[in-house]
C-alpha cells in the first residue's frame, strides 16, 4: 500500500514541474495497484483528468474527471465532486462545447460556495470566464477574470493571479486593447518565471507574441512564439503548441512569407484533428482559406462560409466575428486580405 503512495508521490512531484508525460505513466500504475482503496483511485483519476488536459488529450480528461466524480459521489466528498466537474468543463470547453461547459461552471459555483471553498470559487470564476471569453460575451469575461483575480491576490496565490492576467491578455486582445493584452501577459510571465511554472511560461510567451503581432511587430513576435513552442515542447502540450504554431503563421502570412505560413497552418490543423480541438480547426480553415483566397477568390470565400457555419453551430463568437470580417472583406476589399486575426 506504502508504495502504492509513493508511486503516486512520484506522479505529483513529476506534473509540478510539469513533466506531465513523464507523470501519466505514474498515475496509471498507482491506479492498476490500488486494489480497494478508493481514496487512492479517486486521487489518481481526478490527477489524470487534470495532467491529460495539460497535454490536450480531452478525450481522456473527460473520462478521468467522470470517473473521478462517480467516486467522488460515493464517498461523500463534495469538494474533490465538484472540482472533477469544473475539470470536465474545461474538457468540453476546449473542444468547442461552450454551453454545456458554461452550465456545469455554473452549477459548479453554487456548490463551491455552499462549500465556502474560496479556492474552489476562485477556479471556478477563471474557468467561467475563459468559456465566455470564447462566446464573445467579452464584458462578463473580464468581469470575472477580475473577481478571481481578487480572490487569488487575497489568498497569495501567484499561480492563480497569473493565470487571471493570461486571461484579461486574452480577452484585451480580442477587445482590441493591445498594449493592455501586452502588459498583463508580461506581468503573468515574471510571476510564472518566479513559480517555475513552465506551462505558465510558455502560455505567458505566446500571449505576449499575439499581442505584438497585433500591434504591428510581426518580426519581434517570432522570437516569443519560439519561446512558447519550445517550452510547450518540454512538456508535451500539443494544442497550446498548435495555436501557436497558428500565430506564428499568421505573422509569417503578413510578412509575405506564405509558404512557411502555410506549413505552420497545416502542421496545427493535423494537431487539431489529433486532438478534436474544433475551434483550432475553424482558426486553420480561416487562415487557409486566406492563402488560397490570393490565389482563388471562390475556394477562399467557400472556406470563409464553412468557417462561419461551424463557428455559429459552436457558440464561438469571436471565431464568427472573424469569419464575416473575412467575408466583409472579400466582398469590399479583396487586397486586403490576408487580415490579421487576433
Amino acid at each position: 500500500m506504502a508504495n502504492n503512495y509513493a508511486i503516486f508521490d512520484r506522479a505529483e512531484k513529476k506534473r509540478a514541474l510539469s513533466k506531465f508525460l513523464d507523470a501519466i505513466p505514474l498515475y496509471i500504475e498507482a491506479m492498476r495497484l490500488s486494489g480497494n482503496d478508493r481514496e487512492l483511485k479517486m486521487s489518481c483519476s481526478f490527477a489524470l483528468g487534470d495532467t491529460y488536459r495539460m497535454v490536450g488529450d480531452f478525450t481522456k480528461s473527460a473520462k478521468c474527471y467522470r470517473q473521478a466524480h462517480r467516486l467522488s459521489i460515493a464517498a461523500g466528498d463534495g469538494t474533490m465532486a465538484t472540482g472533477a466537474m469544473v475539470g470536465l468543463g474545461l474538457s468540453l470547453r476546449a473542444t468547442g462545447s461552450l454551453k454545456e461547459a458554461l452550465k456545469i461552471f455554473d452549477e459548479s459555483l453554487k456548490a463551491y460556495k455552499a462549500l465556502g471553498d474560496r479556492a474552489g470559487v476562485a477556479f471556478t470564476l477563471w474557468s467561467r470566464a475563459g468559456a465566455l471569453r470564447l462566446k464573445g460575451d467579452l464584458k462578463p469575461a473580464i468581469e470575472g477574470f477580475k473577481e478571481a483575480k481578487a480572490i487569488f491576490t487575497r489568498m497569495k496565490d501567484p499561480g492563480g493571479v497569473g493565470y487571471c492576467l493570461t486571461g484579461l491578455g486574452g480577452a484585451s486582445r480580442v477587445s482590441g486593447r493591445h498594449k493592455d493584452s501586452n502588459r498583463y501577459y508580461t506581468q503573468a510571465n515574471a510571476l510564472f518565471n518566479e513559480e517555475k511554472d513552465i506551462f505558465g511560461i510558455a502560455y505567458s510567451y505566446c500571449g505576449i507574441a499575439n499581442s505584438m503581432r497585433m500591434s504591428g511587430d510581426f518580426k519581434g513576435s517570432l522570437k516569443f512564439f519560439k519561446k512558447a513552442k519550445d517550452n510547450y515542447k518540454k512538456i508535451g502540450d500539443k494544442v497550446s503548441y498548435a495555436y501557436t504554431l497558428w500565430g506564428e503563421g499568421s505573422a509569417l502570412q503578413i510578412l509575405g512569407m506564405n509558404k512557411e505560413a502555410l506549413a505552420d497552418f497545416q502542421e496545427a490543423a493535423t494537431l487539431f484533428k489529433e486532438t478534436k480541438d474544433r475551434r483550432g480547426l475553424i482558426y486553420c480553415a480561416l487562415s487557409i482559406g486566406e492563402l488560397d483566397f490570393m490565389k482563388d477568390r471562390k475556394k477562399g470565400v467557400r472556406a470563409f462560409k464553412s468557417s462561419l457555419k461551424k463557428a455559429v453551430s459552436l457558440g464561438l463568437g469571436v471565431e464568427s466575428r472573424y469569419a464575416r470580417e473575412l467575408l466583409a472583406a472579400a466582398e469590399k476589399s479583396p487586397d486586403s486580405i490576408p487580415l490579421n486575426l487576433a
